[in-house]
């Protein structure tokens, strides 16, 4: 089994440790903030607080030895290019590097890297095609990363519970609402549909084909809820 460095464990690079640890792989987890790694010191194989453009403590850690790297650094452009010229330095071919700007993206090609990820281009696609294939109505920006959206209940879902679910702790998002769609009968025996909207959800309420949920969180993770509700 191949063994993999993750450096930056910030939301995107926990995520991906976490991930790969569970599938098996021996992962070591770097950050340079003590909070980052202890929260995660027990999910992953490794967990370690260290300044990964230093390369006597990589050396230290067997760095050099590992078979992949992910660099999933943010908002620092310098310290993830160095740290990316330190893993070249240490003689690691296979090397993941997030980008945050054209510029950035730009640097890590001229330095040979081809395997970049952008995160914000990967989301926009995703959430491009989600509102096109009908999954999600109404869609609100609240920051750069946080957003509530309107989605439709994934067919894997129809009869859970938010319960059942555990949303939180396994998409680490919030469903704030739920839109039931409710029968109205006329004086002429017409039977009429309207939305009503509930904003203190039942976790026991059973989701049904024609709810709506109305969910705040991350892009990223709310993509992920659909994700996994298409594979469930």
């Amino acid at each position: 089994m191949k063994s993999i460095v993750v450096i930056g464990l910030g939301e995107f690079g926990s995520q991906i440790a976490i991930s790969l640890t569970q599938k098996g792989f021996e992962v070591i987890g770097i950050d340079n903030s003590p909070e980052q790694v202890g929260d995660f010191k027990d999910l992953v194989s490794r967990s370690v607080i260290l300044d990964a453009t230093d390369e006597k403590a990589m050396r230290a850690m067997n760095v050099d030895a590992v078979d992949i790297a992910i660099v999933a650094i943010g908002t620092n452009m310098q310290a993830s290019l160095l740290t990316t010229a330190l893993l070249q330095k240490l003689g690691i071919e296979d090397i993941y590097v997030r980008a945050i700007s054209p510029l950035q993206e730009g640097i890590l090609k001229s330095m040979g890297i081809s395997q970049i990820i952008n995160i914000e281009e990967e989301m926009g696609r995703q959430l491009s095609s989600s509102i096109a294939s009908g999954k999600i109505g109404r869609y609100i920006q609240i920051s750069e990363r946080h957003s509530l959206m309107e989605i439709n209940v994934p067919k894997p879902f129809f009869g859970k519970t938010l319960k059942d679910l555990n949303c939180r702790e396994r998409f680490q998002i919030n469903i704030v609402g739920i839109k039931l769609k409710v029968p109205q009968v006329d004086d002429d025996g017409e039977v009429t549909y309207h939305m009503k909207m509930t904003d203190v959800p039942d976790p026991d309420y059973p989701f049904s084909e024609s709810d709506i949920l109305v969910v705040l969180g991350t892009d990223e993770n709310i993509h992920k809820f659909l994700k996994l509700g298409d594979e469930d």
